[in-house]
C-alpha cells in the first residue's frame, strides 16, 4: 500500500460496489483501484473460512499446506519450486539428447573417418588449382616446348625473314627519311617500341625454355594425386574443385558434434548437481515438518477435545515418497490422521470423521493456526453448522479468544456463538414490489437481547427467553 500510495496509516478500508447493470468499482482507503489490486490486498488481509471449507481438509494438498504454513517452510518451498523447474528442464534436455545419441554416435564416427581420410591431403583451394595446372603443363610439355622454340626461331634465329630483323630493317629505312617526311617519326617510335617488346618476349621465351623440360615421373606423381582426389570427389558426390570447402564443412560438423558431446556431459553433471540441490532443500523442508508436526498435532488435539470430542486426537504421518521421488513440494507424503473414539486407531481423516466432526476439526485447526497465517481479519461463514448446545458455546469462546488478537467476523445462526461477540449485526432479506434487497443493522445492547432471544426461542418471545439471552450476553 505504501508503494502504491494507498496507505492510511493504522487502518485499511476495502470496498467494492456493484451497480444494477453489473458494473463494479474497487476502492482501497477511499481511492479507486483495479479489481486485481483489491484482490491482492484482500488475500493479504482477509482469510475466509466457509461452511464447506472443512471438506477440502480431506485432500492431501490441504493437509500438507496446513503443516507447511505452521512450519514456515514457504521460503524453502519457493526456492525448491524454482530449482525443481530448472531440474525438470535440464532432465528433459538430457532425455532428448539420449534419444538422439545413437544417431549422433554413428554420425560422429563417420565424420571422424571422413576427416581422417581427407586430412593428410592438405586440401586447400590453391593446392587443388596448382595440381590441375601442373597436370595440364606436364601433360602438354612437349607441345609447349616445341611451340616456344618455334616462336623463338621465327622471331630471331631464322636466316631469312626473322621477325626481329624485318622490324629492325623497316625501322632503319623510315628513320633515314624522317627529315623529309615528319610523319615517319611516329612510325619510327612505334617500331622502336615493337623491337623492345620483341626483345622482352625473346627473353621470356629463352627463360621458359631454360626451365622447361619433359618430366614423366613428375607427371605420374601429379596424376596419381589427382586420381586420389577424383576418387574422393566421386565418393562424396562433388566436383574435385569443391573438395577443400567440403573438407572444411566436415571438420566444422565434427567439431560441433564433439562440442555437443561435451555439452551433453556438462548437462549430465548439471543435472546431478541440480538434483542434489533439490534433495538438500527437500531434507531441510522435511526436518522442519518433522519438528513442527508433533507440537501442532498436540495443539489441534487439545482444541478438538473442547469441541465435544473428549477422546479425539490427530496426528501427522510423514513418510518418504515412493521410489525415492521428490517434487516441487518436497519428498514427503503427508497424511492427517484422526481418532474420534476411545481405543480407535488413528485413520484417514475422510474415512474416520463424520461431517460434524470434520467441521469441528476444521474449526479447531483454524483457531490453532490463525497466528501462523499472519492475516489480520478472519471471516467464519457458518462454520458452526451441525453443532449446538455446549459445543456451540465452546466454539463461540474459541472465536472470542481469537478476536483478542484479530478482527473476527462470524456469520452464525447459533445464539451461543452470537452471544460471545463484542458487536452484532443483524442481516435480513427485505422485499418490495420491485426488488429484493439485504438490510444490515448494527444492534445496540437492547436489540441484541431481543435478537439472541429470537435465536433461542423463535418468533414468539417470552420473558424467560429474554432473561436467558441477557444471561448469555453477560458472560
Amino acid at each position: 500500500l505504501v508503494e502504491q500510495e494507498l496507505d492510511d496509516e493504522a487502518q485499511c478500508h476495502l470496498r467494492r460496489t456493484i451497480t444494477k447493470d453489473g458494473r463494479s468499482r474497487a476502492y482501497i482507503n477511499g481511492r479507486t483501484v483495479q479489481l486485481a489490486q483489491l484482490r491482492e490486498v484482500s488475500k493479504r488481509t482477509i482469510d475466509i473460512h466457509g461452511q464447506h471449507a472443512h471438506q477440502s481438509l480431506t485432500r492431501p494438498e490441504t493437509q500438507r499446506l496446513l503443516l507447511d504454513t505452521v512450519a514456515n517452510t514457504q521460503p524453502l518451498l519457493d526456492e525448491l519450486s524454482s530449482q525443481y523447474q530448472l531440474w525438470q528442464s535440464i532432465k528433459k534436455q538430457v532425455e532428448t539428447q539420449q534419444q538422439q545419441s545413437q544417431d549422433q554416435t554413428a554420425r560422429l564416427a563417420l565424420l571422424a573417418y571422413q576427416v581422417s581420410e581427407l586430412e593428410p591431403l592438405e586440401l586447400t583451394d590453391d593446392n587443388v588449382k596448382q595440381l590441375l595446372h601442373d597436370q595440364q603443363q606436364l601433360a602438354h610439355a612437349s607441345q609447349l616446348i616445341h611451340s616456344a622454340e618455334s616462336s623463338l626461331h621465327q622471331l630471331f634465329d631464322q636466316e631469312q625473314g626473322a621477325a626481329y630483323d624485318l622490324v629492325a630493317t623497316a625501322l632503319n629505312d623510315l628513320d633515314k627519311l624522317t627529315d623529309i617526311e615528319p610523319q615517319f617519326a611516329n612510325m619510327v617510335e612505334s617500331l622502336n617500341s615493337t623491337l623492345i617488346q620483341l626483345d622482352e618476349c625473346g627473353g621470356e621465351l629463352r627463360h621458359y625454355l631454360d626451365h622447361s623440360h619433359i618430366d614423366p615421373s613428375r607427371l605420374d606423381e601429379v596424376e596419381t594425386q589427382l586420381s586420389v582426389l577424383h576418387d574422393l570427389a566421386r565418393k562424396h558426390q562433388i566436383e574435385i574443385e569443391a573438395l577443400p570447402a567440403h573438407y572444411q564443412q566436415l571438420c566444422d560438423e565434427l567439431a560441433q558434434l564433439q562440442n555437443l558431446d561435451s555439452h551433453n556431459e556438462q548437462l549430465q553433471q548439471e543435472l546431478v548437481t541440480k538434483e542434489q540441490h533439490c534433495r538438500d532443500l527437500c531434507q531441510q523442508i522435511s526436518k522442519k515438518r518433522q519438528k513442527t508436526a508433533p507440537k501442532l498435532a498436540k495443539e489441534i488435539s487439545q482444541s478438538i477435545q473442547q469441541l465435544a470430542m473428549p477422546n479425539g486426537y490427530i496426528e501427522f504421518a510423514i513418510q518418504d515418497l515412493a521410489n525415492d521421488h521428490f517434487n516441487e513440494f518436497g519428498s514427503d507424503h503427508i497424511q492427517l490422521l484422526v481418532s474420534t473414539n476411545p481405543g480407535q486407531a488413528a485413520g484417514e481423516l475422510g474415512k474416520v470423521a463424520s461431517g460434524g466432526e470434520l467441521a469441528r476439526i476444521s474449526l479447531a485447526i483454524q483457531v490453532v493456526t490463525a497466528g501462523s497465517r499472519h492475516v489480520p481479519t478472519l471471516v467464519f461463514d457458518e462454520v458452526d453448522v451441525g453443532i449446538g448446545g455446549g459445543t456451540a458455546e465452546v466454539v463461540g469462546q474459541h472465536l472470542r479468544q481469537l478476536a483478542e488478537q484479530y478482527q473476527v467476523i462470524c456469520i452464525t445462526h447459533l445464539p451461543q456463538v452470537a452471544a460471545q461477540a463484542q458487536h452484532q449485526l443483524q442481516v435480513n432479506k427485505q422485499q418490495s414490489k420491485d426488488s429484493t434487497y439485504i438490510e444490515v443493522t448494527q444492534l445496540d445492547k437492547a436489540q441484541r437481547v431481543e435478537e439472541i432471544a429470537r435465536m433461542l426461542g423463535g418468533v414468539t418471545l417470552t420473558d424467560k427467553t429474554r432473561a436467558h439471552a441477557e444471561e448469555m450476553l453477560s458472560y
